[in-house]
This record gives C-alpha cells, sequence and structure tokens, in this order.
C-alpha cells in the first residue's frame, strides 16, 4: 500500500473512533433517554419560584413541595399541593392574577380538562401559563386532581422546563 493510502486510512478511522466515542457520551450524559445534566441543574430553580408559594389567603399548602427530573420525558418540574378550601373559581381568579402580577403569560385555559373516559390524560391543567425562566421558556400548570377521579378537597401548582422544549403543561 501506498503511504499516503495509508496515512488516509489511519485519519478516517481515527476520525471514526472519535464519533463513536462523543457518541457514546453524549448518550451516556442523558442525549438519547432521560434528563440531562442542564434539566437536573434547573429543577432547585424552579423549586425556589415565588409563585409556588402564591396562594389564595383561605388556602392552605398540603405536604412539602417536591422537585425533580421526569426520566421519561425529560424535563425539570417542581410543585406544591394545597388543600382546597375556598372555590374553584376563586382559586383560578386567584392564579389568574398572581401569575399575571409575576410575569407569566396564560397559554390556555380549560375549565373541565378530565380525559373522557378510557383514554390518556394528556393535558389537565386548568390553566397553563409561560414564562421565560433560566434562559428557556418555563410552564406552569394549575390543576385539581379531582379533574383525574384523585382527591377533590387538592388543587396544584406544576412548573415544568426542560432545555430541549420537551415541557409543557
Amino acid at each position: 500500500m501506498k503511504p499516503k493510502t495509508v496515512a488516509t486510512l489511519i485519519l478516517v478511522g481515527a476520525g471514526g473512533t472519535a464519533l463513536i466515542a462523543a457518541t457514546g457520551v453524549w448518550a451516556l450524559s442523558g442525549g438519547l433517554y432521560g434528563c440531562t445534566r442542564a434539566d437536573e441543574e434547573l429543577a432547585p430553580i424552579l423549586a425556589s419560584l415565588s409563585i409556588l408559594d402564591a396562594h389564595p389567603s383561605r388556602t392552605q399548602p398540603r405536604d412539602e413541595r417536591y422537585s425533580g427530573c421526569d426520566e421519561d420525558d425529560g424535563f425539570a418540574y417542581a410543585g406544591q399541593y394545597y388543600r382546597l378550601t375556598t372555590s374553584r373559581a376563586d382559586v383560578l381568579a386567584f392564579y389568574r392574577k398572581a401569575a399575571a402580577e409575576d410575569g407569566w403569560r396564560l397559554r390556555s385555559a380549560d375549565s373541565s380538562p378530565s380525559p373522557a373516559p378510557g383514554s390518556l390524560a394528556v393535558d389537565t391543567s386548568t390553566l397553563c401559563f409561560e414564562k421565560p425562566v433560566a434562559g428557556t421558556t418555563a410552564h406552569l400548570a394549575v390543576w385539581f386532581p379531582g379533574d383525574l377521579g384523585d382527591d377533590a378537597g387538592d388543587f396544584g401548582l406544576e412548573a415544568t422546563v426542560s432545555r430541549d422544549g420537551a415541557a409543557w403543561c
């Protein structure tokens, strides 16, 4: 073989090996599935959002605030449940105002987000807001577990965000 041909084969082989190694590093860091490190770093940012502390005066926080990263869908989340001690309409009116004052923009409103019998629940938020957080778009959902057949005496707030835009209400 000519030296030029050998040199070309070595360069192509080295380039291919580097590409395979880079792909392996990307896959192991969450590139193929689950949360990336960048998404995981967003969870504490969401957990510190002041809107999660806002609630109508006659409601009370229930349990501790939760946060983490959804490995199935690859987005960060944080939320808080509240005991429903006022009307649903009062809760919705409160968050329309509080979210707007905190810079959130109403994206959608659905007065009855319950899934049809036998169907998959995709979006159960009654109100969905969005706002820039940490250089990407965060989503804030106001939802009622009773819409899914769970405890009708609670409501929840949940913020979600991802670096690749996979988050939603």
